[in-house]
Formats: C-alpha cells, structure tokens, sequence
C-alpha cells in the first residue's frame, strides 16, 4: 500500500518544507541510547516529561506509518523512528501482555497512575510498525515476538481491563491521567476498537492464525457494534459511563474520540453534535482555541497545571475535523491560533495559560500544596507506588513551573490578563498533530476504520 496520488500534490515545495520542519522538532525530542536505540520522548529530555509515553508515541505511530510509505523526503527517517518506536514497546512489555503509563530510557517503568489504556497504545505502535515494514517490503526481525507481544498485550487488556457484562473496557484514569475519567470513558474504548481494528488487519496482511487467536479477532465486531450504540446520547457522544451507570454528558476534547480513532465515516452525525458541543463550551474567550475540559479547579479531579487554558494537540485535532469535514476556512482560522503561538523556532507548546491565571494558579494551587494533592490522589496511583517516583515527578512539575515563571511568561498589555505563559514547549504530540491536520487540509490523511 502506498500513497502515490498524495505524493503528486505533496510535491509542492512549501507543503513539504513544512511538514519536514515539524518532523525535524519531531525528531528533536527523541534520545539516541548508548546501545543505539532512538526513543521517542514526549518532550525534550530536560522537560517535565522526559519519558516515553505509550499514548504520545502511538498517536505519533499513525502520522509516522504515513509518512513512512508517502513517497517524501522524510519516508525513511519516518520509518525508523517508526521501527524504534515498535522496538522500545517491544522490550519494556511485560511477559503477561502489561504496558505501563510511561518508561525511562532504560526501560525501566516510570508509571505513575493506574492507566487502562497504555494497552490499546501498545497495539496501535506495533500493529502500525507491522503493517508499514510490510507495505515497505520491509525485512520484520523478530517477527514472530512483535506476534505474540501483539496476543499477549491483547490477552492481558480482554483479562484485566474488558468488562464482559457491559461489553466495554473499563478505565481509573486514561488521557487526562485523573479520575476524571474513571468508569468506562468515550477515550479509551475507542482506543481498543481502533487498537483491535489493527491487530485485525495484522492478522489479515501477514498471515497470523496460529499466534493471534481466533477470539481476538472474533473480539471486535461485536465490542463495535455495543460501542458504537452504548456511547451515545441525546444524538451526540458521552465522555464517560461511570462506574455507577450515569451518564457524564460534560465536554471534553474526548468526545472526537471516533474520528481521532479513524471511526469518523461511520459517526458523522454524532460527530457533528458532539464537536458544535465542545466548541462552544470549551472555547477559550481570552486566548482562543480549546481546553481539554471545563476547568472547575475546586473539583479534585479537575488538573490545571499551570493555569487553565487552552491546548494545542486538541485544538489541532478540531482543526483536522473541519478540514475532514471541508470546512477548510475553520480549520485555517484554528491552525492561525496555533501559528500565532509558536516561539521563534516554530515549536509548539503542550498549553498555554494567562499570566493572572498561572499567578493564580501558584498561589491557590501550588503553593497549598492542592496541585500535589490533586496529581498524587492516592485513589488514582498504581498500587505499592515507591514514594522515590511521587518525588521524582513532584520535582519535575516544580522545575517546569519554575520555567515558566522565569523564562515562558509572554507579557502582554493588550491582553485583559496581562500576556500568556507557555507550558513544555516544543511538546512532540502537538507537532505530530499539526502535522496531521496540514496533511487533512490537503485531502492526503486518510480517516477509514482499516
């Protein structure tokens, strides 16, 4: 499978110059091991993310798998970073199918939260590494272990995470990493229906009956069909179930779950509903562009980390739904909020907040000690978590709103709250995700349920 009618549009000079420039910032945030390893952090090594991250790296894997078989300059580049990607899951997987929140360079699992999702993640990395070496006519070492991690991950997710009375896989905490999301959330099932969609097509393309068995890929169809009737209310999609059954009709960037999980063909109309609901009631009125979710600080499972304010990834993710949509000249007038953020290299942050807010935020947050009780909920934490961990990151969050304070505040006086800050910057997730909404805008990203 290749993409040779992109390539001829893709062939205009400033299209490609771009899309290299981001991939290049891409790039900047991986680390090359002494063993020659190159892994693909969410941040640069000195943020307050210097981890790998499964979910980051998977949203990366698909715009990488592209790339990979585009015909661009950055083809081949795309497709190690790809194999490499696929390579560090394959090694820090456990034996019984589990993959953990995030991990050092050494492989050693940096996990903080009880985090249901990193399965789906690991699926979605290794089945789009398969599936691009093989469109590549690429030599698979170890194929048959990327195999069985891929059954083993699968085994582990249907045993551990699957309710099977309500047909869904249930979650403590998942994107947002709090309880915001605990019950059975809109993200992360549709997360393992894309991840199981994958494996699928594993199977199909390189002939793997006898390593993938029969009741995963007989798994699917029926988990779609419940999701695709289930997660759904009023003629739009719910952010969660809870634990309870009731219903969580508030906003939240995750309700473009199907069509960030390539499911957008099949839920147009949902889709409509749900992202004219989350424009609205997220739209930032200070800054533009939109928050993760409304950001009630005095609820415990509510993060500002910061400040409160709007996110890039995200609203680049909005920005591909119109261009998906052909509603290109909303999807322009996101991608000029975005551009008008960048710093003078051309990166992007992970968020940004006011200046009053993130002074805010220090004093009735940080400062109380709120912000540590609200990120280390012990509710929320793995089990038995080594106190070294909960300081390891505590400083980390310190250090990064230290440089904030110091060197990421953009005065402003034209602004109400007195200029912006930026928040981990260049962030490699929301590179991968401008990149991908150029690529919508162009008609070249395919959005399909294969």
């Amino acid at each position: 499978m290749t993409h040779s009618e992109p390539d001829k549009q893709l062939s205009q000079k400033d299209i490609n110059n771009e899309l290299e420039a981001h991939f290049r910032i891409i790039q900047s945030c991986s680390v090359k091991t002494d063993d020659g390893e190159r892994i693909l952090l969410a941040a640069r090594p000195e943020s307050r993310y210097p981890y790998f991250y499964p979910r980051d790296a998977a949203c990366a894997s698909g715009l990488l798998a592209y790339l990979s078989t585009s015909g661009l300059s950055i083809a081949d580049d795309a497709y190690e970073l790809l194999k490499t990607i696929a390579g560090f899951v394959l090694k820090v997987l456990g034996d019984d199918g589990h993959l953990g929140q995030r991990y050092a360079l050494s492989g050693e699992e940096k996990s903080i939260y009880k985090q249901e999702d990193n399965n789906a993640h690991g699926l979605i990395i290794l089945s789009n590494y398969l599936l691009t070496a093989e469109a590549r006519g690429e030599n698979i070492q170890d194929i048959d272990k990327f195999l069985l991690s891929i059954n083993n991950a699968s085994q582990y997710a249907l045993k551990n995470y699957y309710r099977p009375e309500i047909n869904l896989f249930h979650s403590t905490t998942s994107i947002h990493e709090s309880a915001l999301e605990e019950g059975f959330s809109c993200w992360t099932n549709f997360a393992y229906l894309r991840a199981f969609t994958l494996v699928s097509k594993v199977n199909d393309e390189l002939d793997a009956p006898d390593i993938i068995p029969d009741r995963i890929l007989t798994f699917k169809s029926a988990f779609k069909h419940n999701l695709f009737s289930i997660m759904v209310a009023n003629k739009r999609f719910l952010r969660r179930i809870d634990e309870k059954g009731n219903y969580d009709f508030k906003p939240d960037f995750t309700l473009l779950s199907p069509f960030y999980f390539q499911f957008g063909n099949e839920t147009k109309d949902y889709l409509d509903n749900s992202v004219n609901f989350l424009e609205r009631q997220l739209w930032d009125p200070e800054l533009g562009m939109i928050q993760r979710y409304l950001p009630f600080s005095g609820d415990m499972e509510i993060h500002t980390h910061a400040g409160n304010g709007p996110w890039f990834q995200y609203t680049a993710i909005l920005a591909q739904y119109h261009y998906w949509c052909k509603n290109v000249k909303r999807g322009d007038e996101l991608m000029n909020l975005i551009d008008g953020y960048k710093n003078e290299k051309g990166e992007i942050p992970e968020h940004i907040s006011t200046c009053k807010r993130f002074d805010a935020f220090m004093e009735s947050e940080w400062k109380t000690g709120l912000d540590f009780a609200k990120e280390f909920d012990k509710h929320i934490l793995q089990d038995d978590l080594d106190f070294d961990k909960i300081l390891e990151e505590a400083n980390n969050m310190q250090r990064a709103y230290n440089e904030v304070a110091d060197r990421c505040m953009i005065p402003d006086v034209t602004m109400e709250e007195g200029g912006y800050v930026m928040f981990v910057t260049p962030l490699m997730w929301s590179h991968v995700e401008y990149m991908k909404a150029l690529l919508y805008k162009h008609g070249l990203y395919p959005n399909n349920n294969i």
